[in-house]
């Protein structure tokens, strides 16, 4: 059985304003740099040893998994399959903008059970699913019987579960996954289970007495 902790970047600044990043370099805001701090943190208290570290190499992406790398003494492996779905033109509006000024094409991303619909210039979303559960089944088939963390977004980490979970995340867009929040499956012979969904108790918990830790 291999474990899989997935988990989303820290905040940006995008994230703050409601803005699509897709394949952008968005880095961390100050926020996100403490999300990845405690994120950290807690992983680092993982009873059972944690084999490996992936992460998409999109910066915010990465710049989280630095940070988990240095609590855990390991050094991020860069998979493009983790990517965030390449929203092409789109990338760097927000959803009334979409609304607003593609009405056509906002009327036809609201279908989400619409595997043909593509950004304009980006991605096709059954070609994103396809990228990455390949992705993923790289990932578990390389690490039998360990523990995994994986950095990514929160598209990629919505198609990991409907990749592994396709019945109980049949609606998949309405999971919501907040930033630096960890989710946990246990994957054996292509059968998961999952044991956490988007736990963010770290970030609430932890955060006042970590904050003062961080900053003196």
């Amino acid at each position: 059985m291999t474990e899989l902790l997935l988990v989303r970047h820290g905040q940006t600044d995008s994230n703050l304003h409601g803005r699509w990043q897709g394949w952008d370099g968005t880095p961390l805001n100050q926020q996100g740099e403490r999300e990845a701090a405690l994120i950290a943190h807690r992983l680092a208290q993982t009873e059972e040893a944690i084999a490996a570290l992936y992460a998409s190499p999109l910066r915010r992406a990465w710049q989280t998994a630095e940070r988990i790398g240095e609590a855990l003494n390991l050094s991020p492996v860069p998979h493009g399959g983790l990517k965030e779905i390449n929203f092409g033109q789109i990338s760097g509006i927000t959803l009334d903008e979409l609304r607003e000024r593609f009405p056509g094409l906002h009327k036809r991303w609201t279908d989400k059970m619409d595997l043909t619909f593509a950004f304009p210039g980006g991605e096709q979303r059954a070609q994103f699913f396809q990228r990455v559960g390949e992705a993923m089944e790289e990932i578990v088939e390389g690490h039998p019987n360990q523990k995994v963390v994986v950095v990514a977004h929160g598209g990629t980490l919505r198609a990991c579960l409907v990749h592994y979970l396709p019945t109980e995340f049949g609606q998949w867009w309405t999971y919501e996954l907040g930033n630096c929040s960890l989710t946990w499956l246990a994957v054996r012979e292509g059968r998961a289970k999952l044991l956490v969904l988007d736990d963010r108790t770290h970030l609430a918990e932890q955060g006042a007495r970590m904050f003062s830790i961080l900053t003196n």
